[in-house]
């Protein structure tokens, strides 16, 4: 005797019924026999909190710009005036030899390294965009400043007034003084990106430390 016919003598149901309800308990068992995959707890937090962490990298903008100034002077002081560009020309504006330019660019490297490990180091996840927005943020205010000076008066550029980068300048509008001032946003970016990796260097071993306690080392991080 069949299953079927077991189900339809004793509890009265149909051939079809029977197939039916044997159907849906072979699926329910199958379910509960089956693991269900759970996303991993890191993973999830990755994927919940990962991106571009704008607060993360603003002040990480706000780090670089003050390790330049501070170092700007200090470097400034021992070897002579640094650059971040040459070529300039303008009656008002002082040529800078090229050793003074690799001083500035040396300068920014350090600068925006420690402002890109201060963004990833705050963000936990996805440093290196967030370390390259803070190069990003940077010329985006250089830029603004630079508007503001050329509408209200040169008061309002703060960046010239500290000697800071002035890409956006009037004066910067030379061939050399263009191709010099790409190198110096390359040095930015680069150094940014690279400090955003070593920032979150610290978040991805204390993961891997969770997971070897969990013995979860299947999950890549």
């Amino acid at each position: 005797m069949s299953v079927y016919e077991d189900r339809t003598e004793t509890l009265g149901e149909t051939p079809s019924e029977a197939a039916e309800h044997e159907a849906l308990e072979a699926e329910a068992i199958e379910r509960r026999e089956t693991p269900v995959a759970r996303p991993h707890p890191i993973a999830a937090a990755r994927d919940r909190f990962g991106g571009i962490d704008l607060p993360a990298s603003l002040v990480g903008m706000l780090t670089a710009i003050a390790v330049l100034v501070l170092l700007g002077g200090i470097v400034g002081a021992a070897i002579g005036a640094i650059g971040y560009q040459t070529g300039l020309s303008g009656a008002n504006v002082e040529d800078i030899s090229l050793a003074s330019l690799i001083g500035g660019l040396v300068v920014l490297a350090i600068a925006y390294l420690v402002g890109g490990w201060t963004a990833g180091r705050i963000a936990r996840y996805d440093g290196a965009r967030n370390g390259l927005m803070t190069a990003v943020w940077t010329i985006v205010l250089a830029g603004a400043l630079s508007a503001l000076a050329a509408w209200f008066g040169s008061e309002y550029d703060v960046f010239a007034n500290v000697q800071l980068p002035q890409w956006f300048d009037r004066d910067a509008l030379t061939n050399t003084a263009l191709i010099s001032g790409l190198a110096a946003v390359a040095t930015m970016l680069v150094a940014g990106l690279l400090g955003g990796l070593w920032g979150t260097r610290y978040h991805r071993l204390a993961d891997q430390t969770i997971l070897d306690a969990q013995e979860l080392h299947e999950v890549e991080v």
